[in-house]
């Protein structure tokens, strides 16, 4: 019997434990998350909790003031189980200048420019190197040189032009044919 009342008792310890868990701040991870994305401080961020989808997820609007004359709008869809910001958008009529979502790697581009030359040139068995070109690139576009190489003998090269921010292939260039 008295093993029955200590599992009892351990299991309602259990259960308040559970209920008395801090519950995550949505309003403050929305505002952290745009916070770095748009690069304001969280102190010139208005955030609040507009509504709920069928999924669960809670909708926060957000206001951050840019500058004097400029506020930039938008969203975060929250989990409010985890706390964890799932989606976070712009309003449409914003300008682009606001939300970069990511920013890719030179690896990345690396990557993106030999996919991209192996789909237009179709090199087959031949091997497709890629390097960052770390002296031509800028801010906002990489420059990767690619090279289509056949049992030791140079094929093709040329070179990709790619956005930073989003990945996408500009333009590639072609040095020289077959």
């Amino acid at each position: 019997m008295s093993e029955r009342v200590w599992t009892v008792a351990v299991i309602g310890v259990l259960v308040m434990a559970r209920t008395l868990a801090a519950q995550p701040d949505l309003l403050l991870n929305c505002r952290d998350q745009v916070s770095v994305a748009v690069n304001v401080p969280a102190a010139g961020i208005r955030v609040q909790m507009r509504g709920v989808l069928n999924n669960g997820n809670y909708i926060i609007w957000w206001d951050a003031k840019m500058t004097v004359s400029h506020t930039l709008s938008g969203f975060c869809e929250a989990s409010p189980v985890t706390g964890r910001i799932s989606r976070l958008e712009t309003n449409r009529a914003d300008p682009k200048e606001g939300i970069r979502p990511y920013r890719i790697t030179p690896d990345d581009a690396e990557r993106v420019c030999q996919k991209e030359a192996r789909e237009r040139f179709s090199p087959g068995n031949g091997l497709l190197e890629a390097r960052f070109l770390r002296h031509t690139s800028t801010k906002s576009t990489y420059r990767v040189a690619w090279e289509y190489n056949l049992f030791s003998r140079r094929m093709r090269k040329g070179r990709c032009d790619i956005d930073s921010s989003t990945g996408t292939v500009l333009k590639i260039h072609v040095d020289n044919g077959w």
